[in-house]
């Protein structure tokens, strides 16, 4: 139904997503670092916050938005999550660390409501070479966004280092 593929600047190895009346209500310092595993993902209504391995520099970002469950890319990725968010608004944003020029995104298929997100993640862990340049990218993210009853967070794929820390160990 959508798609936003892009590089994006990351700073501080994180993005947001958020409709801009709820952009920055949460405090994710709580909500997301305040628990233990954080995880790869959260979300609070109108917002998701999600981790790159990437702490500086531009990262691969694709987006879809569906009016189903587009399927997992398993086999494409390292490591795989699912959580569920209640969307406040039909209109989000991708805001980057600074939260100047946030990117827009086509507009949820069902409105406000329920959705899940399924955060897909490849080459986190050679974000760790020293030798990497700002303008290198060897990670890649995918978000899948579409319509769906609340259910649990699930952990459909955890192989990389990193996912493997955030998830269980951090």
């Amino acid at each position: 139904m959508g798609d936003f593929p892009a590089l994006v600047d990351v700073h501080y190895g994180s993005l947001r997503l958020a409709d801009i009346r709820s952009n920055g209500r949460t405090d994710w310092s709580q909500e997301f670092f305040g628990r233990r595993p954080p995880g790869l993902i959260a979300t609070a209504p109108g917002e998701v916050f999600f981790i790159t391995g990437r702490h500086t520099g531009l990262v691969e970002l694709s987006i879809t938005i569906d009016e189903a469950d587009p399927g997992a890319e398993l086999d494409a990725y390292e490591d795989v999550v699912e959580v569920p968010f209640e969307a406040v608004a039909a209109e989000l944003k991708l805001f980057l660390f600074d939260g100047v020029a946030p990117h827009a995104l086509p507009p949820l298929p069902a409105g406000p409501g329920a959705y899940r997100i399924r955060y897909h993640c490849r080459g986190m862990d050679e974000t760790r070479n020293p030798d990497l340049k700002y303008d290198d990218v060897v990670d890649e993210y995918l978000l899948q966004i579409w319509p769906a009853p609340a259910a649990p967070p699930a952990t459909l794929k955890v192989n990389s280092r990193q996912g493997h820390y955030w998830m269980f160990k951090s």
